[in-house]
């Protein structure tokens, strides 16, 4: 099964690689490793403008409790597939992410309802799916999903070329 430590070194790299701080003009208010102020505000300063060490303790504790288990980590046989799923649900959500990842399953002939909700059948197909052909498709449904949201919020079109270098990865 998947490891959320290997896992979390490649979603933390494309947050934030060089632990440099905060980004404050992020639609969500202040963000660090991903993690928006307007979803967390209990977080306050200790996180936004705390020490990388402490900041990045905590990112850990809510990758692996928001959104981990969102994507059922633990139970993905496949590292590769656990890695792009956690990396797409903190970056967009987990059940944005879930979507895209059904629409990804259906490119290749599973049948599921693209509804956001990570049932069994979702996590059976992710299971049964090609690894590599899977992250394929996944890789474009990000990049598509990147392109419609650059082309409907003007405000985020600054974003995409590194949400496309993302979506590559």
């Amino acid at each position: 099964m998947a490891n959320f430590e290997e896992a979390l070194v490649f979603v933390l790299r494309n947050e934030d690689p060089h632990l440099s701080g905060v980004v404050t003009n992020d639609s969500g208010g202040r963000t660090r490793f991903g993690i928006a102020e307007r979803f967390h505000p209990q977080l306050g300063d200790e996180f936004y403008n705390g020490s990388s060490e402490s900041a990045v303790e905590r990112a850990r504790e809510i990758y692996r409790s928001e959104y981990w288990r969102a994507i059922r980590g633990d139970e993905i046989s496949d590292q590769a597939i656990a890695t792009k799923l956690l990396d797409m649900a903190v970056n967009m959500g987990a059940r944005q992410a879930i979507v895209l990842c059904q629409q990804a399953l259906n490119a290749m002939e599973f049948q599921l309802r693209e509804d956001g909700i990570y049932g069994a059948r979702t996590l059976a197909a992710i299971n049964r799916a090609n690894g590599a052909l899977l992250a394929v498709h996944l890789r474009e449904s990000c990049a598509s999903f990147y392109q419609h949201l650059a082309a409907v919020r003007p405000d985020a079109e600054q974003y995409l070329h590194g949400w496309l270098a993302r979506a590559k990865a």
